[in-house]
């Protein structure tokens, strides 16, 4: 005959399951998810949203109207934020022309925004080049107006290499 657990043996046992299987359950869909999505914080005010939801490995579509938004590493070389991940919108694809009139920047004939020609502390900000967008490159925007983004050569437009994947708004 199979000996049953005694009392003292339960609590233990109920104790191990409410504690192991949930991390059992977080573990698997660590392995299945974790590859294909991350979440991603949004520390500036550059983006509505706070946080949001990354769809790794994915390329942005873009446009005025179709500029999803986009996680990317940012070179290591850069003058600001060295290899951190940052969220903008894509709002120019390869083939698309950005033009410069006095020191607004347009993507074909859409206004994406003014660069300033220098920061409050004196830092003089050149602008992007004017040109055709080269194949396999994005022109990142944000919406508030002193966004650091691709209307400055220092950002530039971001290599697809530098992409890590679409991004969907949570909150």
């Amino acid at each position: 005959m199979k000996s049953q657990p005694s009392n003292s043996q339960r609590p233990v046992l109920r104790i191990v399951t409410i504690v192991m299987l949930p991390m059992m359950l977080l573990l698997i869909a660590d392995r299945l998810i974790a590859p294909h999505y991350r979440l991603a914080y949004n520390e500036s005010d550059s983006l509505p949203g706070t946080l949001f939801l990354v769809s790794v490995g994915e390329l942005p579509t873009c446009g005025p109207d179709t500029g999803e938004y986009v996680q990317f590493r940012m070179r290591n070389d850069a003058r600001w934020y060295q290899g951190d991940r940052l969220l903008k919108v894509a709002k120019g694809c390869a083939g698309d022309v950005i033009s410069i009139v006095d020191r607004q920047i347009y993507i074909n004939d859409w206004l994406a925004g003014e660069a300033v020609p220098a920061l409050n502390d004196g830092t003089s900000m050149a602008m992007i080049t004017a040109g055709v967008i080269a194949e396999g490159h994005f022109y990142m925007w944000a919406s508030h107006p002193a966004s650091f983004d691709s209307r400055y050569a220092e950002f530039n437009v971001i290599p697809s290499q530098q992409i890590i994947g679409t991004a969907t708004r949570i909150f």
